[in-house]
């Protein structure tokens, strides 16, 4: 009689077990893996759903602190120092909470990963508090989400997006840091004289659109060291190209022409070629330098006389300075709200500017770099976070200075300034420095390096 009930209460045991359904997690959970740099950065968390609810003020208080996921406590990792809302981290697991507010988020970064939610949260193993503004997303999001996108410079945005409300904040790598000391080392410590290392230092310098003579200068004497390298006069008409010095250019371009041509980059050679015809009628310079030459000699240029905007055109570019004044101004002030709407202004005119009332040189050297700048202004016009506005404002100070240089746009004197600290470039309408990369910390480092007349 027992054998019977023992065996009726196994029967039942596993009819109940097989009776239980196997249903997937309501907040599944998610992982990815980004290299920033040298960095090794992964981020574990689980994405629960909106599923008609709101989510912000409602499901997610205001003012309280959260798991910035579902389930267990989301956490990230790194393995090297990184820096995060202006402090440096440590390498090691931490575990990511915020606390949302309409106006502004805490971001909190605690030792603790072994929490499920908020449950035993203890503020004394923070190791990191800063806060930043949320904002409205492109598109609305059912599933929490988090990304580690739009990575420049060995540096990227972490983005925390649910419902119609994105939050991010930069996460920087200490790869420049290690690139910039390695090129210190190599170049000015141990004296190594070698073309391919001045060619990756002057490159890494171009990419970061940092201390360009400085690059020119390394690419220089690659240059003279292997002659017949192409990607060495290719990538010091880049550096000339960029910083809006055409007369330089013209030659250094016409010696990559010849090498390209010899390694059958037919390509490559033609679209330099169609460059040089621009920067030849935009300048006013026809150089007179033989293929074998080209590069190494500049006695042969004449000069002729540039084409002059025309009115319309000329107003508009006069607005566009006023607006790139805007922002620098913004800047110098620490006043990200004003650089944001003046980039915004800056757009706008840049739109309008006639281009049928150009000549075709100048509409050929215009459609060579209006998108940069457009591109440039918009990143800043699409964020309030001042260093970010600060980190693209350097691109477009380059880029707007090599057109208005091209285009003669200028109707009183321009001077492009450069700070050593920040390895930035900015312009102008005065030559007295007031930096706008530091603001009020460091007003007046910088110097004159060129001026417009």
């Amino acid at each position: 009689m027992k054998k019977i009930i023992f065996l009726g209460f196994l029967m039942s045991l596993s009819l109940s077990v097989f009776a239980q359904l196997s249903i997937p997690e309501p907040s599944p959970s998610a992982s990815f893996s980004q290299t920033l740099g040298f960095t090794k950065i992964k981020v574990e968390y689980a994405r629960p759903g909106a599923k008609g609810r709101e989510v912000f003020g409602k499901l997610i208080p205001y003012g309280e602190i959260w798991r910035t996921g579902a389930s267990d406590c989301s956490t990230i990792s790194f393995n090297e120092e990184v820096t995060i809302g202006g402090k440096k981290i440590a390498k090691g697991k931490y575990s990511l909470f915020s606390i949302p507010n309409v106006e502004q988020w805490t971001i909190i970064l605690n030792t603790d990963t072994t929490l499920h939610g908020t449950s035993g949260y203890d503020d004394k193993k923070d190791v990191h508090r800063f806060t930043i503004k949320p904002e409205k997303s492109a598109r609305f999001y059912e599933t929490f989400t988090i990304e580690l996108s739009d990575i420049v410079k060995d540096n990227g945005l972490l983005y925390l997006i649910w419902e119609n409300t994105m939050a991010k904040f930069e996460i920087q790598s200490n790869a420049k840091e290690r690139i910039l000391a390695d090129i210190d080392n190599k170049i000015n410590k141990l004296k190594t004289d070698n073309s391919k290392l001045y060619y990756q230092a002057a490159e890494y310098y171009y990419n970061q659109r940092m201390e360009l003579d400085q690059a020119n200068n390394w690419i220089a004497k690659a240059v003279k060291m292997e002659p017949e390298n192409f990607y060495y006069p290719n990538l010091q008409a880049k550096i000339l190209e960029t910083q809006g010095k055409f007369a330089e250019a013209i030659p250094v371009a016409q010696k990559a022409v010849v090498l390209a041509k010899k390694g059958n980059m037919t390509q490559t050679a033609s679209n330099w070629e169609k460059k040089i015809v621009v920067w030849q009628q935009s300048t006013g310079v026809k150089s007179q330098a033989t293929d074998e030459h080209a590069g190494h000699d500049m006695k042969d240029m004449k000069m002729e006389t540039k084409a002059k905007l025309n009115v319309d055109v000329q107003a508009s570019f006069t607005k566009m300075i006023n607006n790139y004044y805007g922002v620098k101004n913004a800047l110098i002030a620490d006043d990200s709200k004003t650089a944001n709407a003046q980039a915004g202004e800056f757009v706008k005119m840049l739109a309008t500017v006639p281009m049928s009332k150009m000549t075709a040189d100048q509409h050929t050297l215009f459609m060579g770099l209006s998108e940069k700048v457009k591109s440039d202004a918009q990143h800043i016009n699409e964020t309030k976070d001042i260093k970010h506005q600060r980190e693209h404002f350097n691109d477009l100070s380059n880029n707007f200075f090599a057109m208005m240089k091209g285009l003669n746009a200028n109707e009183q004197p321009v001077y492009q300034q450069y700070c050593p600290m920040a390895k930035g470039y900015w312009l102008s309408d005065n030559s007295a420095v007031k930096n706008p990369y530091y603001g009020k910390a460091m007003l007046t480092c910088g110097k004159v390096t060129e001026t417009l007349k």
